[in-house]
Order: structure tokens, then C-alpha cells, then sequence
């Protein structure tokens, strides 16, 4: 298998990294329930910026996100 690598990921890739078995929109619906569950992680991304509404995570956002939920 392929090692994960820390760059920009379009959300919708990102997400399907971390659910492989399921559609583009239940993987984005996951990653993003995840992601506001934890208040560590949320603060974080607002720290650097994060856009909700940008269609991709940079990546230090990337990197945050490995930080609190793992490799996918």
C-alpha cells in the first residue's frame, strides 16, 4: 500500500482517503462530523486560516487534521 503523503488534498479526495468504502458525499459528511467533534482540531484550523468553503485543504490544514484524527 501506498504511504500517505502531506500535501493539498481537494476535500472530496481527502475524505475518501479516510472513507474508502463509502460515496464522495458520505465520506465529506464523516470527515466533517469528525472534524467539528473536535474542538482541538477546529481551533487549530481556524488558527491558520481555514475556509470552510474552498473546495481543498492546504497542506498545514492537512496536517492538522493527521495530527488529531491519524493517517487515513
Amino acid at each position: 500500500m501506498e504511504s500517505f503523503k502531506l500535501q493539498s488534498y481537494a476535500k472530496a479526495d481527502l475524505a475518501l482517503l479516510y472513507s474508502p468504502r463509502s460515496g464522495v458525499a458520505t465520506a465529506l459528511q464523516n470527515l466533517y462530523r469528525w472534524m467539528k467533534r473536535n474542538e482541538n482540531l477546529m481551533s487549530e484550523l481556524e488558527a491558520v486560516g481555514y475556509n470552510k468553503y474552498r473546495h481543498s485543504f492546504l497542506k498545514q490544514e492537512v496536517g492538522i487534521i493527521v495530527k488529531y484524527l491519524g493517517e487515513p
